[in-house]
């Protein structure tokens, strides 16, 4: 295989530039949970966690393939398979952030999270041609996955007990007050669907884990900001995350369009993006772990 030319910065500006192409039409790729779909290695089975089941949606939507199955060159080859001419590859990322336990300087047993990883670049089945190899890729093919079916409302119910966070209901606007540290939502009835309340409540959580006395980020941006903009990605995508792990789909209701926001930023730094998802799975590592508990 020849070696890439790629340096390490050009792999976020073609995450960046996908994206982009996606928010321009109106789309957020982290909207539809992919845990149902199971995005993984076609020869191993290995399912993608943490940003890369996002990544390969990105993909996959940008690229309108069908199928949820990559593999690398190196695979492709061992099977006699080829990738097709212009095929462009997708770019996912080994490690990510992991949390560790460390002793501060009042010798009391903190969690702190640290990042360590690399990419690598894997292909779409749609970018395999396989016709003039023995194996096929139907061999490794495998049914199409089916969600878990159950009642979605009490499960979520119990999960927003669980984060133990004040929550109040009443108004036709739904946001979080780090002054106050509540939550404020519409009643229930007065969203269109149940999907809408819990995707809603949820994103809100988000927020709350940002509270100095949890996960300490800033949230004192002014609405319209820049910053105020860049803790809504946080809160969409930690919200994604969390209704993911449930196979349920979140619609936000009473919330502001910040697609703007989001592509100039995206313009501006190609990291803006990862450094988004990065906090989001801190928050969405947080809330799931009070859930587990």
């Amino acid at each position: 295989m020849a070696k890439s030319n790629y340096t390490p910065s050009d792999k976020f500006q073609i995450v960046s530039d996908r994206l982009m192409q996606l928010l321009e039409n109106g789309v957020k790729p982290w909207v539809k949970p992919w845990k149902a779909v199971g995005y993984q290695n076609l020869i191993t089975g290995h399912e993608y966690t943490g940003i890369n089941p996002l990544l390969c949606a990105i993909d996959c939507m940008a690229q309108n393939y069908e199928q949820p199955y990559f593999l690398t060159f190196n695979q492709a080859k061992e099977n006699g398979w080829t990738i097709k001419k212009g095929s462009e590859s997708t770019w996912i990322r080994w490690g990510g952030s992991y949390a560790v336990e460390i002793e501060n300087d009042q010798g009391e047993t903190v969690r702190e999270f640290r990042n360590s990883a690399r990419w690598f670049n894997v292909f779409n089945v749609a970018c395999v041609e396989d016709k003039n190899a023995e194996i096929k890729i139907a061999h490794f093919s495998k049914p199409e996955p089916i969600g878990r079916e159950y009642t979605t409302d009490p499960i979520m119910q119990k999960f927003l007990n669980s984060q133990k966070a004040t929550i109040s209901h009443g108004g036709d606007r739904a946001f979080y007050s780090p002054e106050r540290d509540e939550i404020r939502l519409p009643e229930l009835s007065s969203f269109q669907s149940l999907a809408g309340y819990y995707g809603t409540a949820i994103h809100e959580l988000a927020h709350w884990t940002g509270h100095k006395t949890r996960l300490n980020r800033d949230l004192s941006g002014g609405f319209g900001s820049q910053s105020y903009a860049f803790e809504e990605l946080i809160a969409e995508i930690a919200a994604a995350f969390v209704l993911n792990e449930f196979n349920y789909t979140g619609e936000l209701e009473h919330h502001a369009n910040y697609l703007g926001s989001w592509l100039k930023a995206l313009k501006n730094d190609n990291k803006y993006f990862f450094k988004a998802a990065g906090m989001a799975t801190k928050a969405s590592l947080f809330l799931l772990e009070n859930w587990q508990s």
